[in-house]
């Protein structure tokens, strides 16, 4: 059974966006995935406790390289603009739950997010 953690960086990862609000019932960040807007964590425990594997939202590819500006020494892409801006949002929202995580094996979790999230910002 995954974390919390571990359901919404898979979102992240697949290009879903987490907002400033969050679930009523479980206390996690909202997230808005191809439109539509709920809680990753509640919609994945669902399907786990009925025996369902949680779908993961496919989301499109950029179907375009980044441009050259881009692009850091290592060959790894940079966020640009507004998802950039996301991304400093997302980052600061995960080290307040770092910050008020009192289990240091879900703040491990956490701050590996963060860490993926400050690669991307180098």
């Amino acid at each position: 059974m995954k974390s919390d953690d571990e359901i919404m960086a898979e979102h992240l990862l697949r290009g879903g966006k987490m907002l400033a609000r969050s679930c009523p019932d479980c206390g996690c960040p909202l997230f808005e995935v191809k439109g539509e807007t709920g809680c990753v964590v509640c919609a994945a425990r669902g399907k786990q406790e009925a025996g369902v594997p949680a779908p993961v939202p496919e989301t499109t590819a950029p179907t375009t390289a980044p441009a050259p500006a881009a692009q850091e020494k290592g060959g790894a892409a940079r966020v640009p603009g507004p998802l950039d801006d996301e991304l400093k949002c997302t980052l600061a929202c995960l080290l307040e739950r770092v910050r008020a995580e009192p289990d240091p094996a879900r703040c491990r979790e956490l701050m590996k997010c963060v860490e993926i999230g400050w690669d991307l910002l180098d």
